[in-house]
């Protein structure tokens, strides 16, 4: 899917499928990618946006992606606590209680920062950011981790709301800390944040059922390096995670062009290298997940009509960047902040419709501009999916430039507004920048 000198190495690498793993849960659902579910779809939300998800109102949108991502939630360590051993915990009451309501649904809880009162830089320092808690180590943190952070995980994971929801019911997903190679969540080393969630995580198994463990999640644009070094002192010092975790957005871009910012140069780029990063280090039958995606890294996170964008745009990219990484084995990506995704609701709508159920028969692979990825339906019947990310969107539409043969037991395409036609007797369908399914009926 590249056009650069690089292209042979890069591209060879989409023939990976990650091999992923099914399990038990008891009141939550599991994430497994494989078939494709509506929990391999997630959503996050952004707390200081009344729009957004405040005080656990669900999400209105046509598309119910099935995972719920709880960072920006007001659920983190830093808001459900004043002080050592005393807790509010009216927000994950909220929310328990919602997502009893919601199910089917699975959950991943994140950590990120550490409150004012427990880190040794003054409040006044802390509270100066703009946003809640520091991104400075606490001021326990030994060689044996740190106290009051076990202490918080060790009362949140036994925590149940007044209506009897309980944490270890419904959140079987644990993400160890948010982008914590980026000073905004995390101004300690590497090391010292092993030493502080190593700890953790052994709690969290013993008071969850079938918990899986997620790596601290880094935001690939920045020291992408950083990953290397955690995954080598896990490899040296003693695995604690299930789950590799990672955030890479379709961004960045001050101009959006479909050259410059086409999807596809970012997943070969970002999303298969960290993915390369995760089998070097002999993690090879690990889950993966991206965690937080979406169109842009530093806000505002809707289509970025600013910046040269349209919505046909958006809504192709969107759909090109997740089906690449489902088809590369991704075994959930989760969209923030959800109600940003506007107009593309619809489209996100039908690409759960084409995909749940499903399961790619392998990576996606390219000739020239078009992209062919080959899937089996819930039906179980064969499909593809294809595009030509050669071509351009125009205006309020993405065309159909590009004369593609299909196979001969294709009947039907389908394009990402749920139009369907039937494949002319000489298979000669007509694709562009929109993602096109071809099925046998």
């Amino acid at each position: 899917m590249c056009k650069s000198s690089t292209s042979t190495v890069l591209c060879a690498a989409l023939l990976l499928v990650a091999t992923l793993r099914s399990f038990a849960q008891s009141k939550a659902v599991p994430m497994s990618a494989n078939p494709i579910q509506p929990t391999s779809f997630g959503f996050s939300c952004n707390f200081d946006r009344p729009d957004a998800c405040e005080r656990a109102k669900w999400i209105t949108t046509v598309s119910q992606p099935g995972t719920l991502r709880m960072h920006d939630t007001g659920t983190t360590w830093q808001r459900l606590t004043s002080g050592p051993d005393s807790y509010r915990w009216t927000n994950l009451d909220l929310w328990l209680d919602a997502i009893a309501v919601h199910q089917p649904l699975a959950v991943l809880f994140t950590f990120n920062r550490v409150p004012c009162w427990n880190v040794r830089e003054s409040r006044s320092e802390c509270m100066s950011r703009g946003s809640p808690g520091s991104p400075d180590p606490p001021k326990d943190l030994s060689a044996d981790g740190s106290p009051s952070f076990n202490a918080f995980v060790d009362a949140v994971t036994k925590h149940c709301s007044p209506a009897h929801h309980c944490v270890k019911d419904y959140i079987k997903y644990f993400e160890m800390w948010n982008e914590p190679n980026t000073p905004r969540y995390w101004n300690g080393t590497v090391e010292e944040l092993y030493k502080m969630v190593k700890p953790a995580a052994a709690i969290i198994r013993a008071n969850v059922p079938g918990v899986l463990i997620s790596t601290p999640a880094p935001f690939m644009a920045v020291n992408p390096s950083w990953m290397d070094e955690w995954l080598a002192l896990e490899n040296k010092r003693g695995r604690i995670s299930d789950i590799y975790g990672f955030h890479v957005y379709i961004g960045p871009g001050e101009t959006w062009f479909n050259d410059s910012n086409a999807p596809e140069r970012r997943f070969v780029e970002n999303v298969m290298e960290m993915v390369n990063k995760k089998n070097n280090a002999g993690w090879t039958t690990t889950p993966w997940m991206n965690t937080e995606t979406g169109f842009l890294g530093s806000g505002p996170y809707d289509c970025p009509l600013d910046k040269g964008a349209t919505h046909a745009m958006c809504g192709a990219f969107m759909a090109r960047w997740l089906i690449a990484q489902f088809a590369l084995g991704a075994e959930n990506i989760d969209w923030y902040w959800f109600s940003s995704i506007g107009p593309q609701d619809a489209v996100y709508s039908h690409l759960m419709q084409w995909l749940v159920g499903a399961h790619f028969s392998r990576a996606c692979t390219h000739e020239g501009g078009i992209v062919e990825c080959p899937l089996v339906r819930a039906n179980g019947q064969d499909a593809s999916i294809v595009w030509d990310f050669s071509t351009d969107c125009k205006g309020t539409t993405c065309g159909t430039p590009t004369s593609y043969t299909a196979k001969s037991q294709f009947r039907t395409a389908t394009d990402l507004t749920g139009n369907t036609s039937a494949i002319p007797a000489n298979h000669v369908v007509g694709i562009g920048a929109s993602p096109v399914l071809l099925a046998m009926q």
